[in-house]
């Protein structure tokens, strides 16, 4: 009677793509409702088509930055001086909220003057729409907002370095760079999407509705920002 033989050994294993693992975690990332996409929120619905798309642009490159340095240096940084985490939330904090308590206060509510209230909701040689602000939005605020929601955003530094540092140490250095790749076209991806969407209802969202979502945004913001401010404290 001849001996069974054992099955042999299969060589190959289930893997995901590093491209593909990429995309998704940076997807994952970048959908929940944070600072970033409230400030997304803000340039697609109260800037004109070619300034909003700019903002965004300029949100993917810090964003992707970001993301770069956070796969690479920021993990060891922080790892190595963890004091540094104390002053990165308390400037964090006092950035958005004053990012958060200027979206609350610009949406507040006010009473129109009559001669305006005459007007209607939206001027028929422009076709702009009351309280969109545009002239608010100098490029000073665009860039400093920018900068406000990705790199003086602890949370985003924070995720980098851990979030994206670990995926990337666990990693093969041969899928490293697509791997990376993987992580910054989710940046532009979700980005490119979010505006797309926010340019496309645009000029059907009523005034009111278009006032309660920035609130919503703003308040957001605010809360973010107490919870940097809360954590400071608790570790202080």
């Amino acid at each position: 009677m001849s001996a069974v033989r054992a099955p042999p050994c299969f060589p190959w294993r289930p893997t995901v793509d590093p491209l593909v693992l990429g995309l998704l975690v940076g997807l994952a990332s970048a959908a929940p409702l944070g600072p970033q996409n409230a400030y997304l929120l803000q340039v697609g619905l109260q800037l004109p088509t070619a300034r909003a798309w700019g903002a965004a642009a300029l949100v993917v490159g810090l964003d992707v930055s970001v993301s770069l340095v956070g796969a690479g240096l920021a993990g060891r940084l922080l790892s190595e001086a963890p004091h540094l985490r104390v002053p990165a939330l308390v400037v964090g904090a006092a950035v958005l909220l004053v990012m958060g308590g200027q979206i609350l206060w610009r949406t507040r509510p006010r009473r129109a003057p009559r001669h305006l209230l005459a007007l209607g909701t939206t001027t028929a040689a422009t076709g702009a729409v009351p309280g969109a602000a545009v002239g608010g939005w100098s490029r000073r605020r665009l860039v400093l907002g920018a900068l406000a929601v990705t790199w003086l955003n602890p949370s985003a530094l924070l995720d980098s370095s851990l979030l994206f540092g670990g995926l990337v140490a666990s990693a093969r250095l041969a899928d490293l760079p697509v791997l990376v790749l993987g992580l910054c076209a989710a940046s532009v991806l979700w980005t490119a999407g979010f505006v797309g969407v926010l340019r496309a209802v645009r000029a059907r969202l009523v005034e009111r509705a278009r006032c309660w979502v920035e609130r919503a945004a703003g308040a957001v913001v605010v809360v973010v920002g107490l919870r940097f401010a809360a954590q400071a404290a608790g570790v202080l």
